[in-house]
């Protein structure tokens, strides 16, 4: 289990993609939602949507739900062509600024080759 500091550490970097891709909590998810479940039920959805909003704001969020929703996010309807890095460094003013400017084009240049990797066809 992780500890409180990751909780939000994750949350932070959760809430920074989805300001990255102009989207609000609901629409996220919603499509965290549709991607998880087959069924069109508004009600679901709805507590679904209060749910998520919480888990962002909570420090007793459990770290693996967080990753989870992470993971999920680049391959999202809509976010497949935006520059988002889902390996992303999230500074936390504990190095220069040099430094984070250096890991962040290094997670951007790793999520570049993962995307790449995802999409060739396989070579049989």
């Amino acid at each position: 289990m992780g500890t409180k500091s990751e909780t939000t550490r994750l949350q932070q970097e959760i809430k920074q993609l989805i300001d990255e891709l102009g989207w609000k909590q609901n629409l996220i998810a919603e499509k965290i939602y549709y991607e998880e479940n087959d069924t069109d039920n508004e009600d679901e959805l709805r507590r679904f949507q209060e749910r998520f909003k919480k888990e962002l704001s909570r420090g007793t969020t459990k770290p693996e739900r967080l990753k989870k929703y992470l993971s999920m996010i680049p391959d999202l309807p809509g976010a497949e062509g935006i520059d988002l890095v889902s390996n992303k460094f999230v500074p936390t003013g504990a190095i220069s600024d040099a430094l984070v400017t250096g890991l962040k084009a290094i997670s951007k240049e790793i999520d570049t080759e993962i995307r790449i990797y995802k999409s060739t066809p396989e070579i049989k």
